[in-house]
């Protein structure tokens, strides 16, 4: 198939240089990239004015597929961007979604925008053999399909900006970062062998620590209930060491719960002006600590002292008043469960369903969507429910109108909250 579209694509060049041409990207490993996409064929649609979808349809407008998914907020938060650059461009370009979670969820997603009275307005497609083909392990993640129906850049979102979108539709040249590849990295290994295999310049600390590893995804291993001895954070900012190295055997210290106090917050945080593919190749890093059994009660305690030494911060837990959320019922609650039924828990960035579970379950989905947020349950039940709540999960007032329904709430007050601080040295 490969060499077919060769040929084609040869033929194209020979009869239309000029405009098979025209649009130039920076050099791409991706051997996709400047292919013929194929015929892909949709016949489940959202959003979209027929039942069945050939992508050929669109031969003569410039195409770009947003792959997605319900549970990314990063790709819900960028629709509306999607949705100006349709209007800004109009029927010279085609922004298609493309669904990657299934179609129970997105269809829920859709009518909880409906219902919501914030409709979206780009179509939406599913086909995992689309997704298969171009191999997509993460969202989101962009396919650039010229006029012509060529793959012209496979990007993330940072590189879909009305500069771009223009010059890609105006035949211009343009410069865009094609997303990394995925580099599978082998955590059974010590990170001192794996990160010279990726990249022998890498290493720069014996504990280990070393600079940002191209292509490795982020991620931690905390010291836990089977193995004590060892805690590795691959890619990870300074904030994030920190919130591992404040743990413990159940996990990391929340983002909600850390406070830093800098004069230089550019080490923490990339700055707004900033590309973050540039800024986290000098502010992230990958840190691997491996003690004997000896000593595995005190793996945290060394692993903060080893970054307070490399990083020269000062980082310490006190209690501090925060605004909280805390998670109410009324005196009438009563739980709905029926035991009758397999226990099931559902969810989505539009909504979540926990039938015959108990009640932390509810608590535990609503924290995981609003992890910015200090949400504590005072309800004191613990009884199993069935709850279904439809609403934007990071939507506070709309949770709310859904838990109303059921005798709770969520309130802001103030509590007395164990923080994370990072403050620079004296």
């Amino acid at each position: 198939m490969k060499s077919l579209l060769s040929v084609v694509y040869l033929i194209v060049v020979l009869i239309s240089t000029v405009r098979s041409q025209s649009v130039n990207v920076s050099t791409s490993s991706n051997p996709l990239v400047n292919q013929l996409c194929p015929e892909f064929s949709f016949d489940t649609l959202f959003n979209y004015k027929k039942e069945k979808l050939a992508l050929s349809e669109f031969r003569g407008k410039f195409v770009i597929v947003d792959f997605w998914a319900t549970f990314c907020l990063p790709c819900i938060a960028d629709f509306p961007k999607l949705e100006n650059l349709q209007k800004r461009f109009g029927d010279t370009l085609q922004l298609l979604l493309v669904a990657t979670d299934g179609y129970q969820k997105t269809k829920q997603f859709y009518e909880t925008r409906n219902k919501a009275n914030n409709p979206m307005v780009l179509p939406c497609a599913i086909n995992k053999s689309m997704a298969r083909y171009f191999q997509v392990k993460e969202v989101s993640m962009y396919v650039w399909i010229d006029d012509q129906g060529y793959i012209k850049a496979i990007t993330d979102q940072r590189q879909l900006t009305e500069q771009n979108v223009a010059d890609f539709i105006g035949h211009k040249r343009m410069t865009v970062r094609e997303k990394e590849k995925r580099v599978m990295i082998d955590a059974g290994k010590p990170l001192l062998i794996a990160a010279k295999e990726i990249d022998s310049s890498s290493v720069i600390y014996g504990s280990v620590l070393t600079k940002h590893l191209k292509g490795v995804g982020a991620g931690y291993k905390y010291a836990g209930l089977k193995d004590k001895t060892r805690i590795f954070a691959h890619n990870h900012p300074i904030t994030g060491l920190y919130m591992l190295a404040f743990g413990d055997s159940t996990g990391s210290v929340k983002y909600s719960r850390v406070v830093i106090e800098s004069a230089h917050m550019d080490k923490f945080i990339p700055p707004k002006r900033e590309d973050f593919d540039t800024w986290k190749l000098d502010n992230t890093y990958c840190y691997e600590l491996t003690v004997p059994e000896q000593k595995q009660n005190d793996i945290y305690k060394i692993m903060r002292e080893d970054l307070n030494r490399l990083f020269g911060y000062n980082a310490y837990q006190e209690y501090r008043t925060q605004k909280c959320l805390i998670l109410k019922a009324e005196k009438g609650f009563r739980f709905l469960k029926d035991t009758t039924v397999t226990p099931k828990v559902s969810y989505s960035s539009g909504g979540i369903t926990v039938v015959n579970y108990p009640f932390s379950k509810l608590t535990d989905m609503i924290i995981h969507y609003n992890q910015n947020k200090i949400i504590f349950d005072e309800t004191g039940l613990t009884g199993k429910v069935d709850i279904t709540i439809q609403a934007i999960m990071n939507d506070i007032d709309a949770i709310n109108k859904e838990l109303k329904k059921y005798g709770l709430s969520l309130q802001y007050e103030d509590r007395q909250v164990q923080m994370l601080v990072i403050k620079d040295p004296l």
